[in-house]
């Protein structure tokens, strides 16, 4: 593996009240917990979330990555966070997709068509890849039924963003308390399998666009959590930044002033390093 010692450019890393900082997608409240805790043993914030402004004229920042820290931050009580700043222009704006483990099929197949206003059909992968691509669905689900048999539920519904958002949250809602959730980039659930051999159940969602990110986050609706997958050119992490100063009562000014200080004195020890590749982490 070769890497870069030299820091050639930094993240804009800035120190932003909380109540600056709006959601695009719903937290996870399994991880929620955990994270609260490691916070309040740690008392460092390991990884800054990513934030991007929400528009020209207001000092509101939309969370790209890093609700969950966000939230665990406003449960402790912390007025302040570390945050990476970054342009959306320079942001790759992926999806991921739900694969489900310990999941009924039929089960879901039937809670689903219980869902008001969805509307479900058989199609066949390419069809629904088309139709998703299209955006004449909201998403797609493809089912173990067994026998090594697969099949292919379009879902459809709704007759604006907004509309198709509060779905597909429905959608998500339904399942994400029963089952095992596992994100994957891949839209088949046969080669899910290899990965996940008791995926029963593979969720397929659209592409978004930044601009609904966007748009979403203004008017206040978010995303289901995990679907959404946003990929920087350089990204600040193991941070490590001590939560005592992101508690106290000092201003922002002096916060951010410490924050920039306490970031070139690492520099200067040498302790900054940029990976000119990709890096796999395996003590997250």
């Amino acid at each position: 593996m070769t890497s870069s010692s030299k820091v050639t450019t930094l993240p804009d890393l800035r120190v932003l009240p909380l109540t600056a900082l709006v959601p695009h997608e719903h937290t996870d409240p399994r991880r929620i917990a955990p994270l609260v805790e490691r916070l309040r043993v740690e008392q460092v914030l390991r990884n800054p979330p990513i934030v991007a402004p929400l528009d020209s004229a207001s000092s509101r920042f939309v969370v790209l990555d890093g609700a969950n820290r966000v939230a665990a931050l406003m449960a402790l009580g912390v007025p302040h966070v570390v945050a990476q700043v970054v342009d959306y222009a320079d942001v790759e704006l992926h999806v991921w997709h739900h694969a489900l483990t310990r999941c009924d099929a039929e089960a879901l197949l039937r809670d689903l068509r219980a869902i008001e206003d969805l509307s479900m059909e058989p199609s066949d992968l390419l069809a629904a890849r088309a139709a998703l691509a299209r955006r004449e669905a909201l998403a797609f689900i493809m089912l173990d039924v067994g026998e090594s048999a697969l099949c292919c539920m379009l879902l459809s519904g709704g007759h604006n963003l907004r509309a198709r958002t509060d779905l597909l949250n429905r959608v998500v809602s339904l399942y994400e308390g029963c089952t095992h959730v596992q994100r994957t980039p891949s839209d088949d659930l046969n080669e899910v399998k290899r990965t996940f051999p008791d995926a029963a159940a593979l969720v397929v969602f659209p592409r978004y666009a930044p601009a609904e990110v966007i748009d979403l986050a203004r008017s206040g609706v978010r995303l289901p959590a995990g679907i959404t997958r946003h990929v920087l050119p350089l990204r600040a992490l193991r941070l490590n930044y001590p939560l005592e100063v992101l508690r106290g009562t000092e201003p922002l000014a002096r916060k951010q002033a410490h924050l920039t200080e306490w970031i070139f004195e690492r520099v200067a020890q040498r302790r900054v390093r940029t990976y000119t590749e990709p890096t796999v982490l395996f003590d997250e």
